[in-house]
Formats: structure tokens, sequence, C-alpha cells
């Protein structure tokens, strides 16, 4: 049975939409890094919200600076989802400069020359101007095309669909899965560290890939600063 479980995890890792590109996007705090959704799930941001634009066409700067503009004001948890801006390069910086000079145009923009990205993730010969977003699987919960700036009820689909993902993240610690951490959690946690019980890794506190006291000690002081 563990065999099998690995095999599927194996499966769904290997068929998980990821890529990694640098970020040429001078006004992004990633500026000249390799970034992709893995990248930012590194950092917390588990959902990726990917949008694909060519920048050679004037069309596709007003939605992504929408987007930008959004990810900006709040409009969802930046703390868990990102915006990631992906072109095809063949604008030059002509094209480039002009996403990156709009005032808080700071999400990474990363290029995709080959289009191998946008094949993977779209389709091959697809339209540009559209949005996936990736949950915290790295798999596709939502894609839409879209004619140039969000209407009203465009952005609050868009929106709702990124709340949705962002409410089935799974709460760290929380081993039961009753969106709670409370002693019951520790209980279940120093079990897994003992071998007791099969390992879940939502309670890898201190992200190194196993389970141990270490963790156990985190989540105690969480549940007591809570």
């Amino acid at each position: 049975m563990k065999n099998i479980i690995f095999i599927l995890a194996l499966f769904s890792f290997l068929c998980a939409l990821d890529y990694t590109l640098e970020d040429v996007n001078d006004t992004s705090p990633t500026f000249g890094e390799i970034v992709g959704p893995s990248y930012f799930q590194s950092e917390g941001q588990v959902i990726s919200i990917n949008y694909f634009g060519w920048e050679t066409w004037g069309a596709w700067r007003p939605l992504f600076a929408q987007l930008c503009d959004l990810s900006n004001t709040g409009a969802w948890d930046t703390d868990k989802a990102v915006l990631i801006g992906i072109g095809i390069g063949s604008g030059g910086d002509t094209g480039l400069n002009g996403m990156i000079d709009q005032e808080g145009a700071d999400s990474p923009w990363v290029q995709d020359p080959s289009e191998e990205v946008w094949d993977q993730f779209l389709g091959e010969n697809a339209p540009r101007r559209q949005i996936v977003l990736l949950d915290h699987n790295l798999e596709k919960r939502f894609q839409q095309q879209y004619g140039g700036p969000l209407n009203n009820q465009e952005e609050a689909e868009l929106l709702q669909a990124i709340q949705n993902l962002i409410d089935e993240i799974p709460l760290l610690g929380d081993m039961n899965g009753d969106q709670n951490l409370n002693v019951l959690d520790v209980i279940i946690l120093v079990n897994m560290a003992l071998g007791n019980v099969e390992i879940d890794l939502n309670g890898d506190i201190n992200s190194d890939n196993g389970i141990n006291i270490l963790d156990v000690v985190l989540l105690v002081n969480i549940i007591l600063s809570n």
C-alpha cells in the first residue's frame, strides 16, 4: 500500500505545473532571481496567479497593471497567493519597459521565449491574456481568457476563485483537521515524532522535511502565543 501511495504521490509531483525562469522586472523584489510557482511556495505563497500576456502588443498591459493594483491594495492575501506575469520575450526591452514603468507594477515578470511554459499551461497556439490559478499542490484549478481589463463581474469571479484556494490551504500544525491548534494536535505530533503513527508533513513546523521534537516545541509555542 505504501508503495502505491508513493507512486501516486510521485506521479502527482511529476504532473504538477511548475517552471523556473528569471524575473526580468526591475521593479520586483525578486528581480534577477530564478522564480516560479514552487519558488514562491517555499516563501509561503503557496498559490500562484499566472498571467500570460505578449508584451509585443499594448493591450495586455492594462490587465497586468490591474492585477498588480489588486495585489497591492490587498484584494487577496499576498502572503499566500502571488501574481506572476509571463511573456514570450519577443517584445524586447521596449515592450518590457512598457510594463515595468507603470506605477505599482512590482510583481515578478518572467520571459518564456521557447513558449514551453505557455504550451504546458495553455496548450499549443493558445491565445494570450489568460490567467491560470495553481493551488498549493501546483495543480491547475482556474483558467480564464480575458479581452482586456477585468470588468466588475470578471474581477469578482477571479477574486473569489483566489479566495477559494486560499481557504483550502491546510493550517500548519492542525493535525486533526479541525481548523484549530490545541493540545490534541500536540499529542498527534508527538506520536508522529515517536513513530507511532504515519507522518503528515503538515506538522513539519520548521520545514526540514521531517517530524521531530523541534516541531513539537514550535507547535506548543504557537499555541501558547495565541
